[in-house]
């Protein structure tokens, strides 16, 4: 993490924190509705594969990765 952004101990605490509070879930809900209202948001634009998805053997969650 570039150090403008100040120290990652702290930064990091706080996405556990956003996380736990459930933050993180709301804005993404918020962005995908205001992506819907603008017409610039359409599951027939969405696509999802092992590029986009880590599944490792035997793992019972995936990680997304950009």
């Amino acid at each position: 993490m570039p150090v403008k952004y100040g120290s990652y101990v702290t930064a990091w605490s706080r996405l556990k924190r956003w996380r736990k509070e459930g933050l993180l879930s709301r804005m993404l809900e918020a962005l995908i509705f205001k992506g819907y209202s603008m017409d610039r948001l359409s599951l027939d634009r969405v696509a999802v594969d092992s590029t986009a998805v880590e599944a490792g053997k035997g793992r019972t969650s995936l990680k997304v990765t950009e």
